[in-house]
């Protein structure tokens, strides 16, 4: 852990949204560090998430945030304003000397603003964090008119965010390449076996997102009869057990012999652990996705609803996103396509399906089609240079 000092003081960045933009904050803090190697960087995020960024290497400390908690403190603050004073005081404290030199508050919403002034040095509260607000504006501007309008973009939210906080992206990736040693015994043998073993995310975070289960059951059961080495391990969270059950159920018995149901029989270092030993994650839900590719899987995504591939697609080179063209439920699925894909390196296109493949350069990631277009390099270039222009003069000098 590097050493304090009065000249270099502590930064403090927060993120408070859930597990995929916690692995999509990493490229930020890879960022920061690189551009000031000799400040230490500490991470607030949701406790559940705090073993992501704790094995990352990217930042010295990673500050549990108990949401719930402080939302119970807030709805009983009119009631029992002493003893919800008292507890909310404890909890601060029990986080250690909070007064950070700077804070990046990544969500834009109030509670990530009141935490910042909370975190921050009391000497730079009103002054300073004025100035960084207004460095950071012109991303969240950006941000929130893309929420809105659900326009053209090209920039990806792990770089959007690396430019709320005064740096360029680093044109990698950052990788969890270590084991947690975290493994149950039940699921020990998951990756043992020679052969292509495939992660698969039977739920997503929204109803509307979640492929139905007999997509997935017919998904494994044209894999494993395509590959006769394949193994497929379901993932998900607790509330996902009964789909989890329903896509095992939906495969023929022959073939339930390939298919581990790990689905909310795992902590989260657990399911690092296990997507560790996976080639491949696939999926429609972006959080195990990321997830996947920080431990070194390849993704696979099935984006359609509110997920859009530019702005929240696999991080990283060499991952894979078929985005439908409605914001329905899909009536068709790329099936053998994807299958095809991941079994043969082969891409194939669909009926109402995009295909777009990740790659890494100056500005971050990217997504290309295959149609060779310049138009969007240079879009993703011009927003850069309109958003941040000192910071593209300084990496041009």
């Amino acid at each position: 852990m590097r050493p304090e000092s009065n000249k270099d003081p502590r930064h403090l960045v927060i993120q408070l949204a859930r597990l995929g933009d916690v692995v999509q904050t990493l490229p930020a803090l890879d960022a920061l560090r690189q551009a000031h190697p000799h400040r230490g960087f500490d991470l607030l995020c949701a406790a559940p998430l705090t073993a992501v960024a704790a094995g990352s290497g990217l930042c010295d400390r990673v500050l549990p945030w108990d949401g719930p908690r402080w939302h119970a403190w807030a709805t009983r603050w009119a009631d029992n304003a002493i003893d919800t004073l008292r507890e909310a005081e404890d909890c601060i404290a029990s986080l250690g000397a909070l007064s950070y030199g700077r804070v990046y508050p990544l969500n834009q919403h109030a509670r990530t603003r009141l935490l910042a002034q909370l975190c921050a040095d009391p000497m730079m509260r009103v002054s300073d964090t004025e100035a960084w607000e207004e460095q950071m504006r012109p991303w969240a501007q950006y941000l929130r008119q893309v929420a809105r309008e659900r326009g053209k973009n090209r920039i990806h939210l792990a770089d959007a965010w690396c430019g709320m906080c005064g740096v360029r992206p680093r044109g990698r990736a950052p990788i969890y390449d270590q084991s947690t040693g975290d493994i149950p015994s039940h699921v020990a043998a998951i990756g043992e076996r020679e052969g292509l073993w495939v992660a698969l995310a039977v739920g997503a975070g929204e109803t509307d997102r979640c492929v139905p289960t007999e997509i997935w059951s017919r998904w494994i059961q044209t894999f494993l009869s395509r590959r006769d080495d394949g193994h497929v391990v379901l993932i998900g969270s607790g509330q996902e057990r009964e789909a989890g059950q329903a896509v095992l159920e939906g495969v023929p018995a022959l073939l339930q012999g390939h298919v581990w149901d790990c689905t909310g029989r795992t902590t989260l270092t657990q399911l690092m652990e296990v997507l560790r030993r996976c080639q491949w994650i696939v999926g429609a839900d972006t959080g195990p996705l990321h997830l996947g590719t920080l431990v070194g899987a390849r993704a696979l995504g099935f984006y359609f609803s509110r997920a859009r591939v530019h702005e929240t697609g696999p991080y990283g080179t060499g991952h894979w996103v078929y985005q439908s063209a409605t914001t329905q439920q899909p009536n068709t699925w790329p099936i053998a396509e994807s299958i095809a894909l991941m079994c043969d390196d082969q891409p194939a296109s669909s009926d109402d399906w995009t295909l777009w493949r990740s790659h890494m350069d100056e500005w971050g990631v990217c997504f290309d089609d295959g149609s060779a277009s310049q138009a969007s390099e240079a879009t993703r270039a011009t927003i850069w240079q309109s958003l941040a222009p000192a910071l593209c003069r300084s990496a041009a000098a």
